[in-house]
């Protein structure tokens, strides 16, 4: 898959943030503890916060993080049970994102992309549409050793 820079469409911020750490628990926490400082810093509201997750194990691991720093969250299961007026943090899967626009964006997991036999070209789709749910913030954490973690790493500003 060849590598495209990306192309502002009118977004401001900065740079994304992309942080290895030794495992999914460490990539949890740590979004977590990003989103109190963004918020106690006034930087940004809870309601204008999202974690967007490839699939929904990850979505329960930021959930359990989320509420042990005692964080407002809510959790996107279908599409009957979402609030987007809610000022909480919402947590909701990649496909459910398009569409979605939010200041600050937390993309957990992704050093597990593509899992095993998943079709690399369709995952980076998904990804990129994930990826793009920020406007002035992005945050991507990993794990593992997926393709994606690997190509990435390159690109790693930080441990944490």
């Amino acid at each position: 898959i060849p590598l495209v820079r990306p192309v502002s469409c009118g977004r401001e911020g900065d740079a994304p943030l992309v942080l290895r750490l030794p495992s999914l628990r460490d990539e949890t926490q740590r979004i977590a503890e990003l989103l109190r400082e963004a918020h106690d810093q006034g930087q940004t509201r809870w309601g204008d916060m999202a974690v967007i997750c490839r699939r929904h194990a990850v979505m329960d691991a930021v959930a359990a993080a989320l509420a042990r720093l005692r964080l407002p969250y809510q959790l996107r299961r279908g599409s009957g049970d979402f609030q987007p007026q809610a000022d909480t943090i919402k947590i909701l899967t990649m496909h459910a994102s398009k569409g979605l626009e939010f200041p600050l964006v937390a993309l957990p997991g992704i050093g597990q992309m593509p899992g095993a036999g998943e079709d690399e070209r369709e995952e980076a789709r998904i990804f990129y549409v994930a990826a793009t749910r920020a406007t002035h913030r992005l945050v991507i954490t990993m794990s593992g050793a997926g393709g994606f973690g690997q190509r990435l790493a390159a690109t790693a500003t930080g441990a944490g």
